[in-house]
């Protein structure tokens, strides 16, 4: 009877409590964490992707026309440019770029394949220049994750593109 009643009074104490729930928690701040590093990883590579992309037309469009300019841009030029800014990110070999003009409505590809170049309303007047930069982002920390079968715990890899234009005039 006196080991039954300790028994019983052990189980309406509240000793250990805080120990269950800090270990039942555990996992959901860890995952919290790992998705909050692999989301910065993606918005990092969205800006740097942005940011490629209109450096790269700007340098297609005035490169040479300022003073201590490299000199006239030529597309291996640009796609340089852009391979350099694009180094920072992890799976860099997934870059692709694509410079195209439009000039009175006549597609001219400069480097990569020009399938959807938009009109310009004044292109009697200007010359539409315009960067398609795509890359892929894989996350920095893929743990447990099963592409196979759809299941990602944190973003699965991801494709951004970005185009940026810029008008010349004729």
């Amino acid at each position: 009877m006196k080991n039954l009643n300790a028994f019983s009074r052990r189980l309406r104490e509240n000793r250990g409590q805080a120990l269950i729930e800090y270990i039942l928690i555990l996992p959901m701040v860890f995952l919290l964490i790992l998705n909050l590093v692999n989301f910065g990883g993606l918005f990092y590579a969205f800006i740097t992707v942005s940011n490629a992309s209109r450096a790269g037309v700007n340098y297609a469009v005035l490169g040479g026309a300022s003073v201590g300019a490299l000199g006239p841009a030529s597309p291996a030029s640009v796609n340089a440019l852009i391979v350099q800014d694009i180094l920072s990110l992890p799976n860099a070999a997934s870059l692709s770029v694509n410079i195209c003009q439009n000039n009175n409505g006549t597609t001219k590809t400069l480097q990569g394949t020009c399938t959807a170049v938009p009109a310009d309303p004044e292109s009697a007047s200007y010359v539409l220049t315009s960067v398609d930069v795509t890359y892929t982002y894989v996350p920095f920390i893929s743990a447990w994750s099963f592409p196979k079968l759809g299941v990602f715990l944190t973003v699965p890899p991801t494709t951004l593109h970005q185009r940026a234009e810029m008008r010349t005039i004729q």
